[in-house]
């Protein structure tokens, strides 16, 4: 029997403690089942799983190092957190210390499909957190599955036509294309915003432009028509106030300016996921000029070259091989599978032992009303009927608002957004640095580098954080008796 700890958390004041008990009862009810002894239950009132200045969380984060549990226990894993840096983050000290983090409702199989399932589901709560509230998810989506603008302010040089839809603005449209000619022709960015604000020229925020703002607008590709939705891009379906010649001439302009104040991490995206083979610390991005000018890029170890001998890597070379890698992990199976157990989680979801008693609750309350009100017209009214009455019906209207909170609780991911969110994944523009980040939030935990094959770790796998020196040395091993593009493990095309 394993000890373990329950942590329950409502986020709105909106919500009582019906909201906590019955997370709690459903955590100690998989307990029995899976042979798990509760040792503590952490409980936080009223705090947003987006954030971690949760006072119960804290504590109980700092209590797993002392070895007195070894799960922690939550109804779903957006109960934990809903930010996927803080989850991450907190899983790895966990990890460090022995403990893992168990969904009572949403079991996830052990299988190649159940190792990504978990943390797309992750990557789900955390998208739906920040980007869609409960009340406007359908609108939001449907709004830009039409390529709508989709509230805030209208990007400057553009103006929504009746239906939504952006258009050109017919005053500062030619503005935007007259901005971008004039850094193009080597303008200071200085001089285009003092004329600007002495033409009273306003911003899309109605504010006189400073370098921020300009900046911002230069580098705005929605200028060459791509609708940007979440993590996926749509070009070609709005309209266009620039081409992609002088868009790309000013970004070059621009980039001779302000590289330097950009921080390197931006541009390694596998700062922190790529380690070693040889001694298994970390590599990190580092650069180099040629006596012609030209830089070049790669993944130094940190211990290289005093206490260790690996090589550099080039970073194009690995980042290409390790994107290309990602995206056929996401066969056709392996998405069917997903949205399987998303269809088979939301079944699970509606019918959770709190909803029923409500329901039940519900129906019995209905009834007694109903057996009051046949009295009262059988001639038996009282004062004291109508009071039991109206006892009942403040009964009544008090489980349908528990039952409505109950459900609005539970994320409700339709499996054809599902379906259309990985296809994107899997088909996405690979030399897209967002749509690479993206890959790497979804399916990277760590990387071993070898000299001619490379380890990769899926987010969420059994493995995860749990490979050490031995484990690693053992894979070199066999990699050097076994073909290197057998297993898991992938084989570099040439040398790094």
């Amino acid at each position: 029997m394993k000890n373990a700890v329950i942590y329950a958390r409502y986020s709105s004041d909106k919500q009582n403690e019906m909201s906590i008990e019955g997370q709690i009862r459903e955590c100690r009810a998989y307990a029995e089942s899976h042979d798990m002894f509760i040792v503590q239950e952490y409980i936080d009132r009223a705090q947003t799983a987006t954030t971690d200045k949760r006072p119960g969380f804290l504590r109980m984060i700092d209590d797993s190092e002392y070895g007195r549990f070894e799960i922690i226990l939550v109804y779903q894993f957006d109960r934990f957190a809903r930010n996927k840096n803080d989850s991450g983050y907190y899983k790895k000290i966990l990890e460090k210390n022995g403990v893992k983090v168990v969904s009572a409702k949403e079991q996830i199989s052990d299988d190649s499909s159940g190792v990504i399932t978990e943390g797309l589901l992750e990557i789900f709560s955390d998208y739906f957190s920040k980007q869609l509230s409960e009340k406007v998810t359908r609108g939001m989506r449907l709004r830009a599955e039409q390529f709508k603008h989709n509230g805030g302010a209208v990007t400057f040089g553009y103006s929504t036509d009746s239906e939504g839809h952006y258009i050109p603005d017919k005053i500062n449209a030619p503005i935007v294309e007259e901005i971008f000619m004039r850094v193009a022709s080597g303008e200071t960015i200085k001089s285009i915003i003092d004329d600007l604000n002495k033409r009273g020229i306003k911003t899309a925020m109605g504010r006189e432009f400073r370098k921020n703002s300009l900046q911002n607008l230069l580098r705005n590709d929605r200028y060459r028509g791509i609708y940007k939705y979440a993590d996926m891009r749509f070009p070609d379906v709005i309209p266009r106030l620039v081409s992609d010649e002088l868009f790309f001439e000013v970004q070059d302009l621009l980039g001779t300016h302000s590289h330097a104040h950009r921080p390197a991490v931006e541009d390694y995206l596998l700062t922190g996921k790529l380690y070693c083979g040889h001694c298994k610390d970390q590599m990190v991005g580092t650069s180099g000029t040629s006596h012609t000018g030209r830089t070049y890029r790669y993944y130094t170890c940190l211990n290289a070259p005093k206490k260790c001998d690996k090589k550099n890597v080039k970073k194009d070379f690995i980042e290409d091989l390790v994107f290309e890698n990602c995206r056929e992990l996401l066969s056709d199976e392996i998405i069917e599978a997903v949205v399987r157990s998303v269809e088979e989680q939301n079944s699970k979801d509606q019918e959770t032992s709190l909803i029923i008693r409500l329901r039940s609750d519900i129906k019995d309350t209905e009834t007694k009303i109903n057996r009051i009100i046949d009295q009262i017209e059988d001639g038996q009214g009282s004062v004291m009927l109508a009071d039991r009455l109206k006892q009942r019906e403040d009964e009544l209207a008090s489980l349908r608002q528990q039952l409505k909170r109950e459900e609005s609780r539970h994320i409700h991911i339709e499996p054809e957004t599902v379906r259309t969110f990985l296809l994107a994944i899997r088909s996405g523009d690979i030399d897209d640095i967002e749509y690479r980040r993206l890959l790497v939030r979804a399916f990277i935990d760590r990387i071993y580098l070898y000299d001619n094959h490379f380890l990769l770790l899926i987010n969420h796998s059994g493995k995860k954080g749990k490979v050490n020196n031995k484990e690693a040395r053992e894979i070199e091993r066999y990699f050097d008796t076994k073909d290197s593009d057998k297993g898991s493990d992938k084989a570099l095309s040439g040398a790094p």
